[in-house]
């Protein structure tokens, strides 16, 4: 199929519309590593922002995280985490993440059930750059992702 110049430059321009933030253009898609051990959440996630400027990358374990992390070609601009896991909890992933003179420059954002104002408090102490409960807005999730994004 042959598109036109005329028509072709007509999805470009659609294209970079639709990648556009608070009168920005994004140049580059913004990477998120979303680290969660239930795929339903994690395929929520990459819905909300795959096509609004966002790749993302999933993770169902800390441990599969943190390997992807340290082994990744493709460092991500942001992590969100889980704060309820089994192998390894939110907590554990970001001081691991902290720790490591590599990985620490990321900003994590924590992911807490609705009440656990307490575990807010505890991922803010120990480094993460925000946190956000469940249940999450699009808008909300993208606001803070390109909050940290931009700070990179």
């Amino acid at each position: 199929m042959h598109l036109c110049r005329m028509h072709w430059t007509h999805i470009v321009s659609r294209v970079r519309t639709s990648l556009k933030w608070v009168g920005r253009i994004v140049d580059e898609l913004i990477r998120v590593m979303v680290i969660d051990d239930e795929i339903h959440i994690r395929r929520l996630i990459d819905r909300m922002l795959v096509g609004r400027g966002f790749e993302v990358v999933g993770a169902g374990s800390g441990k599969q995280a943190l390997a992807l992390l340290r082994n990744s070609n493709h460092r991500p601009h942001v992590v969100t985490c889980d704060v309820a896991m089994p192998d390894m909890n939110g907590f554990e992933i970001l001081e691991a993440i902290k720790a490591d003179p590599d990985l620490c420059d990321i900003p994590v954002i924590m992911l807490t059930a609705m009440g656990q104002t307490g575990d807010a408090y505890r991922a803010k102490e120990m480094g993460a750059a925000d946190y956000i409960t469940k249940p999450f807005s699009t808008m909300s999730l993208i606001d803070i992702l390109h909050r940290y994004a931009e700070k990179q």
